[in-house]
């Protein structure tokens, strides 16, 4: 279940069941790099990005993982986020405070939403002669529903939010009389029959440049100016799947895959 898209564009479909979000990151450097200092410019507040406070390194985080029993990604004190555990683990393996790391994600996902590939960075004051030691730690340290699939450095310019090229959301609609368990925490449940070929005509309509400001939340400050995005696909496919039980492969799924540009 997966399908690209903003912040805007899981608003505009808030009967859909959690989704996947994939972020395609801007390219990363292989070797250490210093982090300018920024200042902080202030205290820190949860809807705003943090800023280095010190010189250090910076690092960029690939995760997955299955957001059924977490509220989404941002930091809050209850109940537990993506971003609460695994600022946990980054403040056991590396003995820093949160503040001093920085956690920043890619995007913010809402509770129950799944991810393939959500991008994050964090500081250190410190360099790393290997990678392997902390990610290691860094999944052993983590619940087994939450993966850090790669960890390398990268430049001082990197942002995991404001450096990515684009985002992917996949939508999954479980479409028969029963619902499958096996699908249920990663699919929509729809009982009456879809017809894909309608779907994907009205789908053609969200492809191109449009105002999400309908869909903005006035009261946060997100520190992004611009409401306008633009939708480059917006796939209806329909899938075949083969029951648990070996018998015969049937119509059941269909998904929804539409990848915008963040910028």
């Amino acid at each position: 279940m997966t399908c690209y898209g903003g912040v805007a564009a899981a608003a505009a479909l808030p009967s859909l069941p959690p989704t996947t979000l994939t972020t395609l990151p801007s390219s990363s450097s292989n070797t250490s790099v210093r982090v300018r200092d920024v200042g902080s410019g202030g205290a820190e507040h949860h809807n705003t990005v943090l800023k280095p406070t010190v010189d250090g390194f910076k690092w960029r985080l690939l995760i997955s993982y299955d957001g059924t029993h977490y509220k989404g990604w941002q930091f809050q004190q209850t109940p537990p986020t993506i971003q609460c555990i695994l600022e946990k683990a980054l403040t056991r393996a590396t003995k820093l405070g949160r503040k001093d790391l920085h956690l920043v994600g890619a995007s913010r996902t809402d509770g129950g939403v799944h991810a393939w590939g959500q991008v994050a960075h964090f500081v250190t004051p410190f360099n790393y002669d290997s990678l392997d030691s902390i990610h290691a730690a860094l999944n052993g340290l983590l619940p087994p529903d939450i993966r850090v699939r790669e960890i390398s450095a990268v430049v001082p310019e990197f942002h995991a939010r404001f450096s990515a090229k684009g985002k992917t959301y996949h939508y999954k609609i479980f479409n028969d009389a029963v619902m499958d368990p096996f699908q249920r925490l990663y699919a929509y449940h729809v009982t009456h029959k879809l017809n894909a070929a309608v779907m994907r005509e009205a789908a053609n309509h969200f492809i191109g440049t449009h105002d999400f400001s309908a869909f903005v939340n006035s009261s946060r400050n997100d520190g992004v100016p611009n409401p306008v995005k633009t939708i480059f696909r917006f796939d209806i496919i329909k899938m075949v799947i083969k029951s648990h039980n070996d018998l015969a492969p049937k119509d059941g799924l269909v998904s929804l895959i539409c990848p915008f540009d963040c910028h």
